[in-house]
C-alpha cells in the first residue's frame, strides 16, 4: 500500500482535487454567493501548502484550479471583499513559504524585457489622464501587479523551476486544469445545446472567454507529457471539443489553429511508429474540423458580429490608435476610464480596451510597443531554442495565451494569465540551463546568437 501511494499518490491528490472542484462549479450552478467559501476553503488549502511544502510542485493546482472557480464570480467585488480578513493569512503564507525556501534569485534573458513592460506600465497615461484616475486603487493594483509584480514573480519562479520534477509536475497540473475546464464546460453547455437544438451558440455564457483562454492554454500540456500515449491526443481533442461547445468567437477562430501547431509539434516529437501513424490520422481529422469551424465562423460572421464597424472590439481598437495619437509617449495608461461607453469595467477592475494591439498602442504608447516588441522578441528566441524538445510545449501554452489576447484582456490580466506567462519562460530558462545551453544568464544573451542553430 505504502509503494502504491509512493508511486500514484500525486495523480490521486490532482484527480481527487479536479474531481473536486468540478462537482463545486457543477452543483453550485457557477453562482458566485454559493461558491465563494468553497473559492475561500481552496484559498486556505494553498496557504497550508506554503506553510509546509518546500516547493511548488503540489502547490500549483491548487492556484489553478481556485483561478478557475473564480472565472464564474463576475462582478464580484461586493462579495469577496468580506473576505479581506483572509488578507493577512495569506501575505503571512507567502512570506513564511519565501523565508523558508530562501529563493536565490537570477536573471535570464526574460528579466529586462519584463523591466522594460514593467517601466512602460508605470508610464501609462502620464501626461493624459488626471492624477486622482492614475492613483485609483483599480490602477494601482493592476500596474503593480502587470510591471514590478511580474518581475519579481520571474525570478522567484526561476528559483522554483531549478528542480526537472518540479517542471514535470506543472505539466501535469496544466493538464488537470484544462480536463477539469472541459469538464465543466460539457456540464454546463450540454443541456444548452440540448433545449436550443443546435450544434454552434452564439448566445454564450459570461465566462466562455475566460473559459477558451483555460483550454487554449492547458491543450498543448496533454501533447507533451512524459510518457505520451494516444490518450492523450484524444484528452487535446476534448479540450478543442469543449472550446468550441463554448461559443465563445475568439476561441472559435484561434483555438483549431493551435491544435494544428501542437499536432506539428507532437509529429515531431514522437519516435514510436504507431503513434507516428495515430498523429498523421489525427492531425488529417484536426486540420478538417478546424477548417470547418474556421470557414464556419467567418461564413457566420455578420450573426457572431465579427465584422461590423459598431462592434465594441472594432471601436475600442480605433479608440486605441486614437488615444495613441493624443499621448504619443506614454499612452492613455491603465487607469484610463475614457472606455466606458464601449466597456463598463466591474468594480475593482479597469477599462481594458479587449485588444491586446490596443492595449499595447494606446494603453502605453510608443514605451509600451518598444518594451512590449523587447518581450515577444525575446520569447520567440527561447521557444524557438527548444523548438526540439518537450519543453517547447510550455511556449505552445503560452502560443494559446497570446492568441486569446488578441481579442480579450488576457496577458493584461496579472493573475493568473500574466503570472502563467512569466511562468512558463521562467522554466524554458531553466531547461537551457539544464542541458548545458550556451544561453546565459546576461543581460546581452538576447542580442547573442539566441537563434543560431543550436
Amino acid at each position: 500500500m505504502k509503494t502504491l501511494l509512493l508511486k500514484y499518490g500525486e495523480a490521486l491528490y490532482r484527480a481527487g482535487l479536479s474531481l473536486a472542484v468540478f462537482l463545486v462549479a457543477v452543483f453550485t450552478g457557477g453562482e458566485t454567493a454559493r461558491l465563494a467559501p468553497f473559492a475561500v476553503a481552496l484559498l486556505l488549502l494553498l496557504c497550508v501548502g506554503l506553510f509546509t511544502q518546500k516547493n511548488v510542485k503540489l502547490i500549483t493546482l491548487p492556484f489553478l484550479q481556485l483561478t478557475l472557480l473564480l472565472i464564474f464570480c463576475y462582478d464580484s467585488f461586493s462579495v469577496f471583499i468580506g473576505y479581506i480578513w483572509l488578507a493577512p493569512i495569506v501575505v503571512a503564507a507567502l512570506g513564511f513559504y519565501l523565508w523558508r525556501t530562501k529563493p536565490r534569485l537570477t536573471r535570464g534573458p526574460s528579466l529586462w524585457p519584463l523591466v522594460a513592460v514593467s517601466a512602460a506600465t508605470l508610464f501609462g497615461g502620464i501626461g493624459m489622464i488626471p492624477v486622482g484616475d492614475y492613483f485609483r486603487p483599480a490602477s494601482l493594483m493592476f500596474m503593480l501587479g502587470l510591471g514590478p509584480g511580474l518581475v519579481l514573480s520571474y525570478l522567484i519562479m526561476k528559483h522554483e523551476y531549478r528542480e526537472k520534477a518540479v517542471r514535470e509536475g506543472f505539466a501535469c497540473d496544466l493538464l488537470w486544469w484544462g480536463l477539469t475546464g472541459a469538464a465543466v464546460t460539457v456540464a454546463f453547455m450540454l443541456p444548452r445545446f440540448a433545449a436550443a437544438g443546435a450544434i454552434f451558440l452564439t448566445d454564450t455564457v459570461q465566462w466562455s472567454n475566460n473559459m477558451a483562454t483555460i483550454l487554449m492554454i492547458a491543450m498543448p500540456a496533454a501533447l507533451m507529457q512524459k510518457k505520451r500515449h494516444v490518450g492523450h491526443y484524444m484528452l487535446a481533442g476534448t479540450m478543442f471539443a469543449a472550446g468550441l461547445m463554448l461559443g465563445s468567437r475568439g476561441g472559435a477562430l484561434f483555438i483549431g489553429i493551435e491544435l494544428i501547431v501542437c499536432c506539428l509539434f507532437a509529429w515531431r516529437q514522437e519516435t514510436d511508429y504507431v503513434l507516428r501513424l495515430w498523429n498523421r490520422f489525427y492531425f488529417a481529422m484536426v486540420l478538417l474540423v478546424a477548417g470547418y469551424c474556421f470557414w464556419f465562423v467567418l461564413a457566420n460572421a455578420d450573426a457572431l458580429s465579427l465584422v461590423r464597424p459598431d462592434e465594441a472590439r472594432a471601436q475600442m481598437l480605433r479608440r486605441g490608435f486614437e488615444n495613441f495619437l493624443e499621448n504619443p509617449l506614454f499612452g492613455s495608461g491603465l487607469g484610463y476610464r475614457g472606455n466606458a461607453d464601449l466597456y463598463s469595467g466591474k468594480q475593482g477592475t479597469i477599462n481594458w480596451y479587449h485588444v491586446f494591439v490596443a492595449q499595447v498602442v494606446g494603453g502605453l504608447g510608443a514605451c509600451g510597443v518598444l518594451a512590449w516588441g523587447y518581450q515577444l522578441y525575446v520569447r520567440f528566441c527561447l521557444a524557438w531554442r527548444v523548438r526540439r524538445d518537450r519543453e517547447c510545449g510550455f511556449a505552445l501554452c503560452y502560443l494559446g495565451l497570446f492568441l486569446m489576447s488578441m481579442v480579450n484582456p488576457g496577458e493584461f490580466c496579472p493573475v493568473p494569465y500574466a503570472f502563467l506567462a512569466v511562468c512558463f519562460f521562467a522554466l524554458l530558462e531553466r531547461h537551457l540551463e539544464d542541458r548545458n545551453d550556451t544561453l546565459q544568464a546576461d543581460f546581452y544573451t538576447p542580442w547573442r546568437g539566441l537563434l543560431s542553430k543550436k
